[in-house]
């Protein structure tokens, strides 16, 4: 947790002062909140896992297949999130987050009722629309009800259940479709009517009332400091003006980001249908193996980064998460070289390990990363920019396969090799941007400690 740790040392300072405390009801907001990011998980991988017997279903093509798993969400997840930030800034953000859970609630059953692509993707929108109101209401509230090193603890579990939520929302969501196909015969017989992907989209929207009620109940209505940080009232020309002084750093590293995000992002959406297409995996199957798989490669990216960015960091300084990101991505690549010649389910899956821990070591890097790259007054708006890009890219990489594999044809492995066809060229260039920045980032690096000084 070392580059969370280090995000949310910076505002938590000032805090310590008055001492470490939790005002009433900030642990209980918390826990109704990372229910809340759960709930969200399990809804978007349910799209995951039901991939094949949807897509049978409705007759998809890999490039449609793709669009609602990736474009959909890729595009209005960007669409979305300003809005709804803006609005969180200025309404009752219970208001504002109980409507983003009845739209991806309604959108998770649309996807129970789609009859074609076109509804389908309607409904993949509506999730991603309501999903997208969840991190910037999670990273304002935090700061208001966790004060001192309690606001670092509870950052701390932000990070770590957003990794497990992952793994949780694949377990649970496989857990489910299993269940609903071993006991279709025996349901009602008005449910019997539809088939267990459709009512499995129906069962993860079931909690949405239950959470709304206790939402109700949280303290993250509570009226905000009249206090705003200098990133806010800052003049955006500052910022822009920032970014073409420093755009050597600012474009490589972005760039480096950005193609990572791209090389990784067609892994998770297709492996399951790739699992099932060549070893004849069940949903359920794929939920549990890819939830371990993910929740093991989390736990080792996170301590493997931990490990060696402390060292080389003692070494390097600031120039360290650059030259750590190369590496790393430089080692596994033969992870991905290989993929298209699994002989077995169990060996994908091993390999989707070796590839979140790749992923998870460099993603929690990532915040340190972005705080380096600007002065206090303009971080904020730095990450808003690697969310536009890593939601552009990383969602877009799901398509990018499919349209790939429809190229290839019809035969089950020619999946594996659009996998590998788009991944492997993004991360050999994510290497190549990342050691291009290395230069031009020890420029940025000193503007950034000089006018960190200066304030």
């Amino acid at each position: 947790m070392t580059a969370q740790a280090a995000v949310a040392t910076q505002p938590a300072t000032t805090a310590e002062q008055s001492g470490d405390y939790v005002l009433k009801g900030g642990w209980y907001t918390l826990w109704v909140m990372l229910a809340a990011t759960l709930f969200g998980f399990v809804d978007r991988q349910v799209l995951t896992l039901a991939a094949t017997p949807l897509s049978l279903s409705l007759g998809l093509k890999d490039a449609e297949l793709g669009m609602v798993q990736g474009l959909a969400f890729a595009i209005f997840t960007v669409l979305a999130v300003y809005p709804l930030a803006w609005a969180a800034d200025r309404f009752d953000r219970r208001l504002v987050l109980g409507c983003c859970i009845a739209t991806w609630s309604i959108g998770t059953t649309a996807c129970g009722f789609a009859r074609n692509f076109e509804e389908l993707f309607g409904a993949a929108v509506l999730i991603a629309a309501g999903e997208a109101g969840l991190a910037p209401i999670m990273t304002s509230f935090v700061p208001e009800l966790f004060k001192g090193r309690k606001r670092i603890l509870a950052n701390s579990l932000i990070y770590i259940f957003a990794y497990a939520g992952v793994s949780a929302g694949l377990a649970l969501g496989g857990s489910a479709i299993g269940f609903l196909d071993a006991r279709h015969a025996s349901l009602p017989a008005w449910l019997q009517h539809y088939e267990s992907w459709r009512l499995a989209f129906f069962l993860v929207a079931l909690p949405a009332p239950i959470l709304i009620v206790l939402l109700a109940f949280t303290a993250i209505g509570r009226k905000r400091s009249a206090v705003r940080s200098a990133a806010a009232q800052g003049s955006p020309n500052t910022f822009w003006q920032f970014l073409a002084a420093h755009k050597a750093a600012t474009m490589s590293l972005f760039a480096g980001l950005g193609l990572y995000m791209l090389a990784f992002g067609g892994y998770l959406v297709w492996l399951p249908v790739a699992a099932t297409r060549l070893f004849g995996t069940t949903p359920a199957q794929n939920g549990v193996a890819m939830g371990m798989a993910v929740a093991v490669g989390t736990l080792g990216g996170v301590a493997s980064a931990t490990f060696v960015m402390r060292r080389m960091i003692d070494r390097l300084g600031s120039m360290a998460t650059v030259r750590f990101f190369r590496y790393a991505m430089t080692a596994t690549i033969p992870v991905l070289a290989i993929f298209p010649f699994v002989t077995a389910a169990w060996q994908a899956f091993t390999l989707l390990g070796a590839m979140m821990l790749c992923g998870t070591a460099i993603g929690c890097a990532v915040p340190t990363l972005l705080q380096d790259m600007a002065p206090g007054p303009l971080r904020a708006r730095m990450a808003a920019i690697w969310g536009i890009v890593s939601g552009l890219l990383g969602g877009s990489a799901p398509t990018l396969v499919g349209w790939v594999s429809t190229y290839l044809g019809t035969e089950p492995r020619m999946l594996t090799f659009a996998i590998t066809l788009v991944a492997v060229p993004c991360w050999i260039g994510a290497i190549v941007c990342f050691w291009i920045s290395e230069r031009p980032f020890v420029g940025l690096l000193q503007h950034v400690s000089q006018e960190e000084l200066a304030s």
